[in-house]
């Protein structure tokens, strides 16, 4: 690493380029010059490898109230209900925003094409391109992003701390990655979208960037850091000695697919109404009891009842 320090001042600077930073810093565009800093490729991020889709109230069979107490069910009674309400609410708004701004959702003809899935009552989520939701989504912004000439990018900038001043973030500190130099970016601003810390854990489908890098350096700032105690894993992944734990899809149970153990007996009726598509934490833990009662160390997902050509169509990658 070169000794080399710059200096450089923007309005607001943003860490992050998934789906919250990049959004956070195109709103931010209209007060003043951004900077989003990202500590891999611009689209290296959770958000880019979410396989399922995007939940909304706009089909004709849906409400928004439905969604909302869809989702305060699924929330086990811990959601904060104005933060529910202003989801449920504002979500038709935003969708229709990225749909202009280009995001290619799957249609059914003309007409968004809705698919239900855990712990809704309605069809109401979309999907792009089968299965490749997230990284739709961040094409789209990113794109937009790079329309807008006084919002810059910064791909392998790897920001290790924040500068404050009598209390308050003044900007960061960070480093090329590309040449090793150090840098000082001040800003009115800092908004930190940097996504979780699955990656801490030795099994997550989370990618390699997960790391917890923004909660550690809020928290060296001063920053309180809250609700750290749910951490979400996601119920079904590859199970295969070997092979990476990558994501199998929520989709796929919403499609149809059934849980079953290691006798191929389906186990979800014993643990919820809604079987195979209750809410994520209750698949889970229910998939993690059947492998102590039956002393296995998997489960089956059987989407033996769909055509491997249905299988390829919706599920591409």
């Amino acid at each position: 690493m070169t000794n080399s320090h710059k200096i450089h001042h923007v309005d607001y600077a943003v860490v992050g380029s998934g789906i919250a930073g990049l959004r956070g810093a195109i709103e931010l565009s209209a007060a003043g010059n951004v900077l989003v800093l990202a500590k891999s490729n611009l689209n290296d991020s959770a958000a880019a490898w979410a396989q399922g889709g995007i939940a909304v109230a706009l089909s004709d069979e849906d409400e928004i109230g439905l969604h909302e107490q869809d989702t305060v069910n699924a929330g086990d009674g811990l959601c904060r209900p104005q933060a529910v309400a202003l989801l449920v609410e504002e979500g038709p708004k935003y969708i229709s925003q990225l749909i202009e701004w280009g995001t290619e959702f799957d249609r059914a003809g003309t007409k968004l094409a809705f698919t239900r899935e855990a712990a809704h009552s309605r069809s109401r989520i979309l999907h792009a391109h089968g299965d490749s939701t997230g990284r739709e989504i961040s094409r789209a912004l990113l794109a937009r992003a790079h329309s807008i000439p006084h919002l810059h990018l910064r791909a392998h900038a790897f920001t290790t701390e924040l500068i404050t001043e009598s209390g308050r973030v003044t900007g960061l500190r960070f480093i090329d990655e590309t040449d090793g130099t150090l840098h000082e970016l001040h800003a009115n601003a800092v908004l930190l979208a940097t996504g979780g810390v699955g990656r801490l854990y030795r099994e997550t489908t989370n990618p390699e960037v997960a790391t917890g890098d923004g909660m550690g350096i809020a928290y060296d700032a001063g920053a309180v850091l809250s609700d750290m105690e749910f951490m979400q894993f996601h119920p079904t992944a590859l199970a295969i000695q070997g092979a990476p734990r990558f994501l199998l899809s929520e989709a796929l149970r919403g499609e149809g697919g059934v849980l079953r153990n290691i006798g191929l007996e389906r186990f979800m009726k014993k643990y919820h109404e809604a079987q195979e598509l209750a809410p994520r934490d209750v698949v889970a833990r229910a998939i993690v009891s059947e492998m102590q009662r039956t002393q296995s160390t998997h489960v089956y997902l059987d989407m033996t009842k769909k055509s491997q050509e249905f299988l390829k169509k919706r599920f591409p990658r």
